[in-house]
């Protein structure tokens, strides 16, 4: 059985260059201080040179005016650290292109599934995992879809335990709210993950570390 928890060092926070912005995470997310380092270089950017202009539009100028519709992507195994914009949002079902070039699809908050990363997460049931973190905890199951070695999806499917560990402030660059922490551990005969969330009181998932596959492991998303 593999546990894909991972050991995360501490890098550099944030930079920006030529209205690209990049960023690279220091230990656990709640700690980092994205959201501060990011404002801090969205700021001097805005009397900066002239941006560069991409499909999807990540100029600073762009985030800084309309940072619900973007957030921080970070695959530490991919060294992928990168901003992401909303492109379809239908209403519990929302997808992200980041700007890397992968996409990411969440409902509530939850991931189900990745394109663009190779080994990416198919599809996965999400229901439980969502009732227990509304309930503050419990049992659930996932049934989750991936591709192996012969490109063809095989359906893993995984006991979980979700346990609230208590509240923690936490920084998302214009906000600093104290946020609901739960870890969600999910194991099956073979492979055993963690996936990481923090909650508002609405339960609206801000910021999180969800499992991909065995060659991604986590995509780290941070809202602003």
């Amino acid at each position: 059985m593999m546990d894909l928890e991972p050991k995360v060092g501490c890098g550099p926070l944030l930079t920006l260059t030529a209205g690209l912005l990049w960023l690279s995470g220091c230990g656990e997310m709640a700690q980092s201080g994205i959201g501060s380092q990011l404002v801090g270089a969205l700021v001097p950017s805005l009397a900066g040179a002239e941006p560069v202009r991409t499909a999807l539009d990540f100029t600073p100028q762009t985030i800084a005016a309309n940072t619900s519709l973007y957030q921080i992507f970070t695959i530490n195994a991919l060294a992928v650290q990168a901003p992401g914009r909303l492109i379809q949002d239908n209403g519990a079902d929302q997808t992200w292109a980041s700007q890397s070039g992968f996409t990411a699809s969440y409902r509530d908050g939850l991931l189900v599934a990745t394109r663009g990363l190779g080994n990416d997460l198919m599809a996965s049931d999400t229901g439980q995992v969502r009732a227990a973190l509304a309930q503050g905890g419990g049992q659930a199951q996932r049934a989750v879809d991936f591709l192996d070695d012969f490109d063809q999806i095989e359906t893993v499917r995984f006991e979980c335990k979700i346990d609230a560990q208590g509240r923690e402030v936490v920084d998302l660059g214009l906000r600093q709210p104290e946020l609901a922490k739960y870890e969600e551990t999910c194991s099956s005969p073979k492979l055993v993950f963690t996936n990481i969330y923090w909650l508002d009181d609405a339960g609206e998932i801000l910021q999180s570390r969800q499992f991909v596959s065995q060659t991604v492991a986590y995509l780290r998303s941070n809202r602003l």
